[in-house]
């Protein structure tokens, strides 16, 4: 007997339903607190792949964020525009390469700070213990989605 036989099914309908309706909300804070926020949520994806100080191709940053190379093509270069991003060519017939700029470390960082505020003060209300708790429970819970999700290697 696995662990869901016998399980009244309405209750698995109604969880997703609340935990639906849980995490729109949250995404609706989310969106609120990212109002000031420099960066739209596209640059600071790209953004977060260069905080280990490693430069890479656009098919490298298209493979990593799971997108069409298309998109993060277009992606990078209104972010070189905008002074984040720089491309350089390393030799003749190379790809280019994507560095971030220090410009675009310093905005990452002060709206990573940002965002991360409102997350740290929520959990600072619940106390340690159960602040911990959710984390772990979070953990948890994202793996075992993840693990549902159809052809998603990404964990």
């Amino acid at each position: 007997m696995t662990a869901h036989e016998g399980d009244d099914p309405t209750m698995d309908v109604e969880g997703g339903r609340r935990l639906a309706g849980q995490y729109a909300r949250l995404e609706r804070f989310r969106r609120s607190h990212q109002q000031n926020m420099r960066l739209g949520t596209a640059d600071l994806r790209i953004l977060w792949l260069f905080t280990d100080g490693s430069p890479r191709t656009l098919k490298e940053i298209a493979r990593e964020l799971g997108l069409e190379q298309s998109t993060v093509n277009r992606q990078v270069n209104a972010a070189v525009a905008d002074g984040l991003l720089e491309k350089t060519r390393p030799a003749a017939g190379s790809a280019f390469h994507v560095v971030s700029t220090q410009a675009g470390r310093d905005v990452f960082e002060k709206d990573v700070a940002v965002s991360l505020q409102g997350y740290e003060a929520a959990l600072r209300t619940l106390g340690e213990a159960d602040s911990s708790r959710l984390l772990e429970l979070l953990e948890r819970f994202v793996d075992a989605y993840g693990s549902l999700a159809p052809g998603d290697e990404a964990s």
